[in-house]
């Protein structure tokens, strides 16, 4: 990581977007989008429990999230180096956790999730804030080993992206992006996964096309689950205290500043918000959907 890295903090799009709770609505569908690729299905299936643990993987998939997005840059550096050591082992023929095109999907299906949830129950977005998110995340994906210079930094590119790859005909072409997926919406334990498979279906299938749901062997569901989160959720988003809105890591973090600007906690962060001209040269071009040139990672 660069010295001159400084956590994201108040005033970033990381900490409005991911501060809130019902951004984990697009986790279901997020999940099965990343092993809908092929080389992330493949990775999943030979590297993972992911039949018996799927609670254990959403707990540190999570865990890791919320360190990078709110936590101190030791605490980010930690997750840094672990993920770097448990992405080494998980490679094999066809597949690598540190394929470009692999880790750009995986990183575009977090920020459209993420965005799509804040937009649907919290409030509009201008195009300014999506680039400036975008920007952010370049840096958060340069945590998990993505090249900055891979993720656009402008959203009508990155929509444009993403789209391309949800209609197109990589993500589900592997028989294993079938079995993958259906595991995820389907745990097998513990018991009280097993019973919430209806609910996880119905958030997946909402953001997923119907013909990339064929290809995963996904049934929708009739449960009116969309309906019933439309009506109820602008609502009790607007009135609830932060404690419940918001993330336990984001009110941490909050905590944390308080106590760092009282002068009761030693200060350890007096730069502004890193940006990607921190990590990159600026004559340097961005692309975003090309094959990897510069073998540069974090």
């Amino acid at each position: 990581m660069s010295s001159e890295f400084v956590p994201f903090g108040p005033g970033s799009m990381m900490w409005k977007i991911n501060r809130e709770r019902v951004v984990l609505l697009a986790g279901p569908a997020a999940a099965v989008l990343q092993v809908a690729h092929p080389q992330v299905a493949m990775g999943v299936a030979a590297h993972s429990n992911f039949r018996t643990d799927t609670m254990g993987r959403l707990h540190r998939t999570l865990e890791a999230v919320y360190t990078v997005a709110f936590g101190s840059k030791e605490e980010i550096e930690a997750v840094r180096v672990a993920i770097a050591r448990a992405h080494r082992a998980v490679k094999g023929k066809g597949y690598s956790a540190f394929d470009p095109d692999a880790q750009l999907w995986v990183m575009a299906t977090l920020i459209m999730g993420s965005v799509t949830m804040y937009r649907r129950f919290v409030g509009n977005l201008t195009e300014t804030e999506l680039d400036q998110f975008l920007q952010e995340n370049a840096i958060f994906g340069g945590i998990f080993g993505l090249n900055p210079l891979r993720l656009s930094t402008r959203w009508r590119e990155f929509d444009v992206y993403y789209h391309e790859m949800l209609n197109g005909p990589a993500l589900g072409s592997h028989p294993l992006c079938a079995e993958v997926a259906q595991a995820v919406v389907a745990p097998g334990s513990p018991w009280y996964m097993r019973a919430l498979t209806t609910v996880f279906q119905a958030l997946a299938s909402e953001l997923i096309p119907g013909p990339l749901r064929e290809r995963l062997g996904l049934r929708p569901t009739s449960l009116p689950l969309w309906s019933w989160l439309d009506a109820v959720l602008p609502v009790l988003i607007r009135f609830a205290p932060s404690r419940l809105r918001f993330a336990p890591a984001y009110n941490s973090a909050v905590m944390q500043r308080d106590a760092e600007d009282d002068g009761t906690v030693k200060k350890e962060h007096g730069k502004p918000m890193a940006r990607l001209s921190s990590f990159v040269a600026p004559s340097e071009p961005r692309r975003l959907g090309g094959r990897e040139d510069d073998p540069h990672s974090f």
